[in-house]
């Protein structure tokens, strides 16, 4: 078995020195700016979402109402007649 020893303080380097190529650095403002895209994005997105729902939902009270209406029609009968009285 053979024992490393630690390197002595004197013997590690005591300036940072960059290398040439790191590949892995990115510039903040790029950053940035691919964050708000993703940010409005999404908001875009979900404000989509949120108007084919209010869509769908106004298209559904609209045949409600229609329903409604022609309920009350049939419960009046002909010519606006008042509505029938249930003889119990």
């Amino acid at each position: 078995m053979t024992t490393q020893e630690a390197p002595k303080p004197e013997d590690r380097a005591e300036v940072y020195t960059a290398t040439a190529e790191t590949g892995e650095q990115y510039n903040g403002y790029t950053l940035m700016v691919e964050a708000y895209a993703a940010i409005w994005l999404i908001v875009m997105g979900w404000l989509v979402l949120l108007w084919r729902q209010q869509a769908s939902l106004t298209a559904r009270v609209t045949g409600l109402e229609a329903a409604i209406d022609r309920a009350e029609k049939k419960m009046r009968g002909p010519k606006g007649a008042p509505p029938k009285k249930d003889e119990a």
